[in-house]
């Protein structure tokens, strides 16, 4: 990890972005997690594979504009795609790990009431996978991506997410043998819900397989909080990554508008009843950060402290460094600089973040001397954190772009490359094309 700099304040514009980010560290670090087996840490976290390859793509394809050479080969795309579709169910969705995907034979069995076959381990495929699976295939796919979504059964994932809605409009995360519903009534659940239904057009062609929209508008609506922010769902703490989920999924909800000239925002609008109090919530978790070792202090307790109102002046500047927390009185995590930045970022209020003192924190309080960031100062670096500290540096730099890193989508949370991708992907699908060459080795 960098040293620590005494701290000091800046002028009231940010100057030249410093430190810079260190793109080869990373791109050595996310190598060697794409490259390796994973630490043994990782061993219990083999059921969400999919969801941790999903980071390992995305950053390595946010880097990408740092290595004269791709980071991810051709025939690499080809292999991991397969590896991706291997993991989609007969029935539906997609499997988090190849442990979950049993054998053909173990999938199905012949329901006599109905006379259909059935998902006889239905339980294995869920709603995050299927959505990492969807962002990965954009992630990986070559040229402007219109062979992305090729093979993956629009209709059955779509019909199967249907079923995974509850009336009272939130999300489960995976049916169980006798069709029941298992899962809490997550935020993420529901972003997560958005992005497969706008990957694959549910709002397009037969509406049949559209889940309610207003219901889920309405779950949303609901969660939030007294204090303006969003929580896991009605009655629970606000939490600003419930709130970027909640913001995000209803922005997916308004790309899919049919007529979004007529009512801009609309789902945006009807699904979080004061905005103002939400940018309010999620501005208030930046603060500034003091190095416990700075201030004599040996734990945290110094970012803890109750401010001296009697000190504050309207002629403040900005501290010099400045975490974020996802929830009131917590300590400053990686992660959170991504959900605050992206939800406000979502909400067109990107502005209201220092950027140059967000910046500080991740590239001299988590960064990695062997690259990568970690969750909390001198903490280990994960690759969770370590995706969204590029996340979040991609996210704040906006239009102008962070040197080194891609140009990013907040929507999706990957480069606008990749959503761009996607985006082609989707057209085609729901627009096909008559081909007239040879089928590819893959569909043989």
């Amino acid at each position: 990890m960098t040293s620590t700099t005494a701290a000091v304040l800046d002028p009231p514009l940010d100057p030249p972005l410093d430190p810079p980010l260190d793109t080869a560290r990373h791109i050595r670090y996310w190598q060697r997690c794409f490259r390796s087996v994973l630490p043994h840490h990782y061993t219990s976290n083999d059921s969400i594979r999919l969801t941790l390859g999903f980071f390992i793509l995305s950053a390595l394809d946010l880097l990408s504009p740092s290595s004269p050479t791709p980071l991810v080969t051709s025939q690499g795309r080809a292999g991991l795609r397969a590896w991706i579709l291997r993991l989609q169910h007969p029935h539906g969705g997609f499997c988090g790990s190849p442990h979950h995907a049993l054998p053909d034979g173990f999938r199905s069995r012949f329901d006599p009431d109905t006379k259909t076959y059935v998902a006889r381990d239905s339980a294995n495929a869920n709603i995050a996978a299927t959505g990492f699976a969807l962002l990965c295939l954009g992630v990986i796919a070559e040229g402007d991506g219109s062979d992305a979504l090729r093979r993956v059964d629009r209709v059955r994932t779509l019909t199967w997410l249907k079923k995974l809605q509850r009336e009272d409009g939130s999300f489960g995360e995976v049916l169980t043998d006798d069709g029941r519903i298992s899962g809490g009534r997550d935020m993420r659940f529901c972003y997560i819900a958005a992005i497969i239904r706008w990957v694959l057009g549910g709002a397009e062609g037969d509406k049949s397989l559209d889940f309610n929209v207003d219901a889920l508008v309405e779950h949303i609506r609901r969660a939030q909080t007294f204090d303006g922010g969003t929580g896991e769902s009605s009655t629970h703490e606000s939490h600003s990554g419930y709130a970027y989920c909640a913001v995000a999924a209803l922005a997916l909800l308004d790309a899919s508008d049919p007529d979004p000239s007529a009512t801009p925002n609309r789902y945006l609008h009807a699904g979080i009843p004061s905005i103002p109090s939400l940018v309010h919530f999620l501005v208030s978790r930046q603060f500034a950060y003091l190095d416990p070792s700075d201030n004599g202090d040996d734990d945290d307790t110094a970012n803890h402290s109750l401010p001296d109102l009697s000190s504050l002046s309207l002629s403040d500047t900005m501290p010099h460094i400045t975490g974020f927390n996802g929830r009131l009185n917590k300590l400053p995590d990686t992660c959170y600089t991504w959900w605050n930045s992206g939800a406000l970022s979502l909400l067109g209020e990107d502005k209201l973040v220092s950027r140059g003192p967000a910046r500080r924190f991740i590239l001299e309080k988590t960064q990695h001397f062997i690259g990568g960031f970690a969750k909390f100062p001198d903490g280990p670096p994960d690759v969770y954190h370590a995706y969204m500290g590029l996340a979040a540096l991609a996210n704040m730099a906006g239009a102008e772009g962070e040197p080194g890193l891609a140009k990013f989508d907040p929507r999706l949370c990957i480069s606008a490359d990749a959503a761009a991708r996607l985006t082609k992907a989707r057209e085609i699908m729901l627009h096909p094309v008559v081909d007239t060459g040879s089928e590819s080795e893959e569909d043989n």
